[in-house]
């Protein structure tokens, strides 16, 4: 992130997003407790804590919350001692590692130049990682680096860990979810982790069932909503097709190699 007030993130920014956080969580977490079985969960962007209450509710020991300042204590729904206050634009180290580490949606919030390290953060976090972040036009508050998931499948993969897409085939069709989750979580494992785990083996079996750079339905009435009129045109008064994307745009390589591990 660059420079960030708390007029960005402030209480009314938290606020809209509670029931759908909370509501989140605890229909994606149990999915992720079934593989990882953590005892100790750390949350990177945590917000007010939504997801680590749901993770101490389905009965984690020990949870650690790391947001900027524009979080208050009193919003948090997580123990003040479980929370550290920290500027998210420079690299995080922490003395200890964790059973899972998550960054849910807050990955776009940050400029490009902190991606690599970021990642490289959460690698160091834990062998398991649970990243949700915004694809391209998603839209939201102060979105600096909207990617495909292939954007953070590279950087992982230099250090090593693999994607394991077995959430979404789960979350897809379930309307108590926001769908930006559904469409985006994914989980990074270590090979040191992958090779040791059966479950997890047996989960990253599911990878291509479902494209890599998918569009949820929720997702496209969000950033379509804008060009939909009211009411429709009668169809003799109804213009050409335009075209969204360029000849000269990116187009998101979902068929790119895993990229190979760092030594």
């Amino acid at each position: 992130m660059g420079v960030v007030s708390t007029s960005a993130y402030g209480a009314w920014f938290y606020a809209g997003q509670q029931d759908g956080s909370r509501r989140s969580a605890e229909r994606v977490l149990p999915l992720v407790f079934d593989l990882v079985r953590p005892t100790s969960v750390v949350d990177v962007g945590c917000g007010t804590g939504s997801w680590l209450a749901t993770a101490q509710h389905l009965g984690v020991d020990e949870i650690l919350g790391v947001d900027g300042p524009w979080v208050s204590a009193d919003a948090l729904h997580i123990p003040p001692q479980c929370f550290l206050q920290q500027d998210l634009s420079t690299p995080l180290r922490l003395d200890r590692r964790f059973d899972l580490a998550m960054c849910m949606e807050a990955a776009e919030h940050f400029d490009e130049s902190r991606a690599d390290s970021l990642v490289a953060d959460l690698c160091a976090m834990a062998d398991v990682v649970l990243f949700s972040a915004a694809i391209p036009g998603q839209t939201g508050t102060d979105h600096r680096n909207e990617q495909w998931p292939p954007y953070w499948r590279e950087r992982f993969g230099q250090w090593g860990y693999e994607l394991v897409d077995c959430l979404r085939t789960r979350l897809w069709d379930d309307q108590a979810i926001e769908p930006w989750y559904a469409q985006n979580a994914f989980l990074y494992v270590s090979g040191e982790r992958l090779a040791a785990d059966e479950r997890l083996r047996a989960a990253a079996t599911e990878n291509g069932r479902m494209p890599l750079c998918a569009v949820h339905p929720g997702v496209l009435a969000l950033f379509s909503a804008p060009y939909a009129p009211a009411v429709p045109e009668p169809a003799d008064r109804r213009g050409a097709p335009r075209r969204f994307i360029g000849q000269s745009e990116p187009r998101c390589r979902c068929d790119a190699p895993a990229p190979t591990a760092r030594a």
